[in-house]
């Protein structure tokens, strides 16, 4: 195994490069990185969701989508490092910000005297011609894992090469924290313009493990309100945040992309959107901007407008508003640009007299 200065710092140059142009970071790049500055050239990168399930595998002979003929799936009931691996992950709370070494050995997994007879070794053999492993966990529950392999020939690894994959995993999950808070802001910059657009004037983005990734002054007004002053110290991008479970409600029922949830709590109308974020890999990373808006008196519901019918096009882009579909989603649903919906929502606002999406939705209802 090469590890030297001059590589760790190419490894460190390129990876930084990765991270602010890649549209994934775990992808074939990396194996080429690690293969050209450490000689790490049997190493596979598998995917699964949050739940544990397998979505895919990236080797050196490209990528492998999972499927009833994949070479993993008569294997995963006996994959015993992915289980403790999962297990652990899960137990821990593991998320992108992780960078503490989580190495598994399999022959600290598998007991010694079942080790050469095991389905897991039987597995390694047969796809990579490999008889011992080292993987690494990283992401939401492990939702990602590279695997290192080595022959009966060439041995287990020594403590020197565990030591070297150890530092390798410091590098990689640093890489990795970075490479996820800089696609999050990106993520976050698009919700905040899209909400601007909206007219809402109070707002949190939250990702699906309840961590808060923005706020404005407004919101956190409110939830002050609803659930006192102590929220000010509980909002956080880093820690699951306790009381945002009870502001999304039911998490159980059917949640897609571009859906629109709505929950009064108290004096204040919640509506959540969804927004995903699919990779190839078959990864998918959801997050929720929620507008907050205090409840209205009577007299305010009452909207005044021009009285000039909408026509056909304001009439489908009012629908899919009310549906909750953002502008840019509307805009694919219609096949028609992001600025033409913007200007049919400004006729739209003007002819029901209206000024955001919320006072929309309740003249559409009234008008029902």
């Amino acid at each position: 195994m090469i590890y030297e200065d001059e590589g760790r710092m190419n490894f460190f140059s390129e990876m930084s490069e990765h991270q602010i142009s890649a549209r994934e970071f775990f992808g074939v790049v990396l194996l080429d990185s690690l293969e050209r500055n450490f000689g790490l050239r049997d190493v596979l990168i598998s995917y699964f969701d949050t739940e544990g399930k397998f979505l895919s595998w990236t080797h050196r002979n490209g990528v492998l989508l999972d499927s009833a003929s994949h070479p993993y799936r008569k294997y995963i009931a006996n994959d015993v490092v992915r289980y403790v691996l999962h297990e652990e992950a899960v137990r821990d709370h593991l998320t992108y910000f992780n960078v503490t070494p989580r190495l598994y050995k399999s022959t600290d997994i598998i007991r010694s005297e079942d080790y050469s007879h095991s389905a897991y070794v039987r597995f390694l053999e047969e796809n990579f011609q490999a008889h011992y492993s080292v993987t690494m966990a990283f992401g939401i529950n492990a939702y990602i894992q590279v695997s290192f392999f080595k022959s009966k020939e060439d041995g287990d690894f020594s403590e020197e090469e565990i030591e070297k994959l150890n530092k390798i995993y410091v590098y990689l999950a640093n890489a990795y924290k970075n490479f996820k808070k800089y696609e999050q802001a990106k993520i976050v910059a698009n919700i905040q313009s899209e909400i601007i657009q909206s007219g809402e004037k109070a707002y949190l983005v939250t990702d699906d493990f309840m961590h808060i990734m923005s706020y404005n002054k407004t919101a956190q007004e409110y939830l002050k309100d609803i659930l006192g002053s102590a929220i000010e110290e509980q909002i956080s991008s880093t820690a699951p945040c306790s009381w945002l479970p009870f502001l999304l409600g039911d998490t159980e029922e059917a949640v897609t992309e571009n859906s629109v949830r709505t929950r009064v709590i108290k004096n204040y109308i919640f509506k959540i959107y969804t927004y995903d974020q699919s990779y190839s890999n078959g990864i998918i990373d959801r997050y929720h901007w929620i507008t907050i808006s205090a409840k209205e008196k009577k007299k305010d519901t009452e909207f005044t407008g021009t009285n000039l019918p909408l026509t056909p096009a304001e009439q489908r882009v009012a629908e899919l508003m009310h549906k909750g579909l953002t502008y840019q989603a509307i805009a694919d649903e219609l096949i028609v640009s992001y600025h033409t919906v913007k200007k049919h929502v400004q006729n739209i606002y003007m002819k029901c007299g209206v000024n955001n999406r919320l006072q929309l939705y309740k003249w559409m209802e009234n008008q029902r």
